[in-house]
């Protein structure tokens, strides 16, 4: 013990001479990291971090703030980083977030100076809204006062607060109460292998849960791997950082363009699978665990098993976490019914006895294609459960009474989001259908269908009037589809066409053809020789109106692809722009 404590002095010696030659020569080089917005992959800010830039000076960065704090010079420390820090962002983006590590212990050093961070702002040119700092969770639990202490010094001075290492083991929820932060960071310890950890998802989903409830912004940090990652978009974490989206540089670099396709991609699929949910809840979601063996496992031990279980109805073979059999209970008694049934296969295998036709689907599937498959099965397995897989792995089973009962539920959620007028479906089925399209990979050609002067002749022949013409326009868009295609109503005299395949001039064509011929029945002869209608404009003067055309406008995907809602968004308008520009019927499709 003895040996010991001499090499532990020794050690601390020398670190406290390299920590004098560190600030005494200026040995500090800063680095950003990037932090990264989970929704879009743009830069939300960069964590500033300090490295000692002299090669000869090897020492741990978290040893060497440690060893400031045993001599006392944390305040000396601190300052020669953060003016490091804040000169190197002097060429930053201005609208980007600058964090800073802060130690709560400086609140104590007889050093530490009121507005010293501000006038180095101002020296540099950089807006202290901007600024954003970083004080670890851990110092609560041992010195509270610092950690309060610190809080309230920078937010006094409007400064944004980030509480660090949140889940690393501490009382952070007593802590975030106390300080109200606008962010807090996941600690790396938490997001280590997230996308495995069950527990760790459960408490990080909570935290979610907790931060949009209080105003409070997630960073996950750490984040290595891809499968982190992914799981973390997935459960709602607003912004991440990590080795894998970019080290730490001394330039303030974008992350590459291959991640920000990843997150966007991520998001999208988990922004898809919710709306799906809204109105088609996926099967995963009812699935329970149920009975599993193993192919080798011996007739006669299931056998056995189920007769001690009278609640076991049925169990699925898996082998290596895949499906590969599927059986009732009644289908295993037939088997060993009979004279010799039982003889010839109670020391058989399960795996020679087990069917292997089963309905199995995967667990992101919505609960009404579910169904539909279900209905198509043979009768004599028409009420057999249904193997639910994850990821190409077994996840569990539903059976077909909680499969009734949910699409008993959906049928009606699908009636009260359709419009009451048309009956065909409204924005949140709509929403679902679009989503889909156009984050998915298949080919899709969507239509928005607007009718011109329709205003000017619901005021001029009346409401009942304007209906029959909504209904007009909703049995075209219906007699003219031959290829399943969506038909939705968003609402007044909109409508909007969902094609499965690129060309959709030709169903374009169609209705518009069909609507040019059957309008003319919603107009009386006079107005149809004249060619227009007399009514008032939206600023109550009296206006010519042209006889009611369709202005179409399309997008499809056949020669560009789109990962985000918001790029197709932005295209759809303006081509909608377009097309209203151009007198009487119309279509363009992009």
């Amino acid at each position: 013990m003895e040996a010991m404590s001499v090499y532990e002095r020794l050690a601390e010696r020398t670190n406290a001479q390299k920590l004098d030659e560190i600030i005494e020569g200026g040995y500090i080089m800063p680095v950003y990291q990037p932090i990264i917005s989970l929704t879009n992959g743009e830069i939300f800010g960069y964590e500033a971090l300090s490295r000692i830039s002299k090669d000869n000076l090897k020492m741990n960065i978290e040893e060497m703030f440690k060893t400031a704090d045993r001599t006392n010079r944390a305040w000396e420390l601190e300052t020669l980083c953060r003016i490091k820090a804040l000169k190197g962002a002097a060429g930053m983006n201005r609208e980007k977030k600058l964090f800073l590590n802060v130690n709560p212990n400086i609140i104590h050093d007889e050093s530490f100076k009121n507005g010293f961070t501000k006038s180095r702002l101002e020296e540099y040119g950089l807006d202290f809204r901007n600024v954003i700092f970083e004080i670890t969770e851990r110092v609560a639990i041992m010195d509270s006062n610092a950690f309060l202490g610190s809080v309230s010094h920078y937010k006094n001075q409007n400064y944004g607060i980030a509480i660090d290492d949140v889940g690393a083991g501490y009382s952070a929820l007593n802590v975030i109460s106390e300080v109200k932060p606008g962010l807090i960071k996941l600690d790396k310890s938490l997001v280590r292998n997230i996308d495995k950890d069950r527990i760790k998802q459960l408490l990080c989903k909570a935290l979610v849960d907790f931060g949009k409830g209080a105003g409070i912004k997630l960073i996950g940090e750490g984040i290595e791997t891809q499968e982190e990652l992914e799981a973390l978009i997935t459960l709602g974490v607003d912004l991440g950082q990590g080795f894998f989206l970019e080290i730490p540089q001394k330039a303030f670099v974008d992350i590459g363009p291959e991640k920000v396709r990843m997150i966007k991609q991520c998001y999208a699929k988990k922004y898809i699978n919710h709306v799906r949910n809204s109105v088609y809840p996926i099967i995963g979601h009812l699935a329970k665990p149920g009975c599993v063996f193993s192919p080798d496992e011996k007739v006669e031990t299931v056998y056995e098993i189920l007769r001690l279980n009278p609640g076991i109805t049925e169990f699925t073979v898996v082998e290596k976490e895949l499906s590969v059999g599927f059986m009732t209970r009644t289908s295993l008694h037939e088997i060993l019914g009979g004279r010799y049934g039982f003889n010839l296969n109670i020391r058989k295998s399960i795996r020679q006895i087990i069917n292997t036709g089963f309905l199995q689907v995967d667990y992101n599937t919505p609960v009404n294609q579910v169904s539909r498959l279900a209905m198509q099965r043979t009768f004599e397995e028409l009420y057999n459960p249904i193997v639910v897989e994850r990821e190409g792995k077994y996840f569990g089973i539903v059976t077909v009474k909680d499969l009734l009962d949910t699409s008993s539920r959906v049928e009606l959620d699908v009636a009260a989001h359709s419009n009451p007028l048309t009956g065909l479906p409204g924005n949140l089925l709509i929403e679902k259908e679009i989503v889909n399209r156009v984050c998915g990979t298949l080919p899709f050609c969507i239509t928005y269908y607007d009718i011109d002067n329709f205003k000017a002749y619901n005021d001029a022949y009346g409401f009942q009037n304007g209906d029959m013409m909504l209904m007009l326009v909703a049995d075209i868009l219906k007699r003219c589809a031959v290829r399943d295609e969506f038909i939705g109503h968003i609402g007044g005299d909109d409508f909007i066409v969902v094609c499965d395949y690129h060309e959709g001039e030709a169903y374009c064509k169609s209705v518009i053809d069909e609507f040019v011929t059957r309008v003319t029945s919603l107009y009386c002869s006079d107005d149809l020789q004249n060619g227009y209608i007399v009514s008032k404009n939206r600023n109550g003067v009296t206006e010519n109106f042209p006889i009611a055309s369709l202005s179409v406008a399309g997008i499809s995907n056949k020669k560009r692809d789109y990962h985000a809602i918001d790029d197709f968004s932005k295209d759809i308008a303006q081509i909608k722009k377009k097309c209203k520009q151009h007198p009487g019927n119309y279509f363009e499709i992009h």
